[in-house]
């Protein structure tokens, strides 16, 4: 809850300043243990939106959200980047954006006028003539990973980046003669680059426009284990 009020995801409103087709969406608190390897990581939660009462076209003509879809990399697309990353002895990093969705910017079709309510988090204590309005998305919604996708592909254009194919969670750039190749299944970062300094300085404009972690070299990546000999170009 600190995070999300110091991200200025929500802000507390009146109910008598909602008009008769405003919705307040119920909220719930979701938990996950975090594994790598199969090994116990860390426990995480977050605040979630019950986003099953969405609708994107509602009797009265009203809209809840206008569009959900947001791409992620095939499992192909993955292990390209490691196999060119192998032949062409590159480096790759991993990055993990922290509560990436609430990073991003509310979409103009969100809500009514743009609007989206939110009762107050289960066992916090509220006085009953205010509700939350959202300034970010927030887990749960429909359109959240699509919120979320926008914002950093619009990141990523600004960096001169430009999409692989017909893949639009893949990219390419080159910095100073160096190409980088990026992966971005949702939250998680694949960076590779022959070039340990521009691969550096790339990943650090990354983490100063987005709030996240350097997990290090690339060691686990959506559920597999990944051992790279540098020196002997294997992967």
């Amino acid at each position: 809850m600190q995070g999300l009020w110091s991200r200025g995801v929500f802000q507390k409103v009146l109910r008598t300043s909602l008009c008769p087709q405003d919705k307040v969406f119920s909220t719930r608190f979701h938990y996950k243990i975090k594994r790598k390897g199969g090994t116990f990581d860390k426990c995480k939660v977050h605040l979630v939106v019950q986003g099953q009462h969405m609708k994107r076209k509602n009797t009265d003509g009203v809209r809840d959200y206008d569009d959900a879809f947001s791409p992620v990399p095939a499992a192909s697309g993955f292990r390209t980047i490691l196999s060119l990353a192998t032949q062409l002895h590159m480096f790759t990093d991993h990055v993990d954006i922290s509560q990436a969705f609430v990073q991003g910017e509310l979409l103009p079709g969100d809500g009514h006028n743009g609007n989206v309510y939110i009762s107050a988090p289960p066992g916090y204590e509220e006085d009953p003539l205010n509700v939350y309005r959202l300034l970010k998305p927030l887990y749960g919604m429909l359109s959240a990973a699509r919120a979320w996708h926008t914002t950093m592909s619009a990141f990523l254009q600004r960096e001169g980046c430009e999409t692989v194919g017909f893949e639009e969670s893949m990219w390419k750039v080159t910095i100073d003669g160096h190409r980088i190749l990026l992966g971005a299944h949702i939250d998680d970062f694949v960076l590779a680059c022959t070039n340990r300094q521009v691969l550096d300085a790339f990943r650090e404009r990354l983490l100063d426009t987005f709030d996240g972690t350097y997990e290090g070299p690339l060691e686990h990546y959506l559920g597999c284990e990944i051992a790279r000999d540098l020196v002997a170009g294997t992967t």
